[in-house]
């Protein structure tokens, strides 16, 4: 599943359309909505594709934030926090071999995944977590990048106001 933010009257080509998945769009948004909270008030559904979205005036001076915090380091800088606290979140345990390395369930079974993995085929052991018992926190799913902010921020300028859907 995607956001798809369609520009209502666009200038240029880059503001007809811009797109993320889920995974890209969530963390955009709120980026947005907690920096620049009097920019982006004039869309109260950011984080749902019903339509809402912002006129051409409020894409435009979001813009204009977005492209003086491009070029003054701020953007940079919350990326960097932000990479900080997705580095900082602690594995867990897989939810498919209760942190045992084997998944010992039907489809484990009929898989293979009930044995331990082999080192030199790398057949076997639990499918979730390649047989170490851990899995990735979910939370580092959410990435958070400048050009992403970049290519928003041009889509803004030439976009004569958005709709997401």
């Amino acid at each position: 599943m995607g956001m798809d933010v369609y520009g209502k009257n666009a200038t240029a080509e880059v503001g007809g359309y811009f797109r993320n998945n889920v995974w890209w769009w969530h963390p955009l948004a709120e980026f947005l909505t907690t920096t620049y909270p009097d920019l982006t008030a004039g869309c109260i559904h950011w984080q749902s594709n019903d339509g809402d979205g912002l006129d051409a005036a409020a894409s435009v001076a979001l813009a204009d934030a977005l492209d003086r915090d491009l070029a003054n380091g701020r953007v940079t800088a919350y990326a960097d926090q932000y990479a900080d606290e997705q580095n900082a979140l602690p594995d867990s345990e897989c939810d498919l071999c209760t942190g045992t390395g084997l998944r010992t369930d039907a489809i484990g079974r009929e898989y293979g995944y009930d044995k331990p993995r082999d080192p030199d085929t790398g057949k076997g052991g639990c499918n979730g977590c390649a047989g170490t018992g851990r899995r990735e926190h979910f939370g580092k799913s959410y990435p958070f990048d400048v050009e992403n902010v970049r290519e928003f921020a041009a889509f803004l300028r030439h976009c004569g106001g958005f709709e997401i859907w």
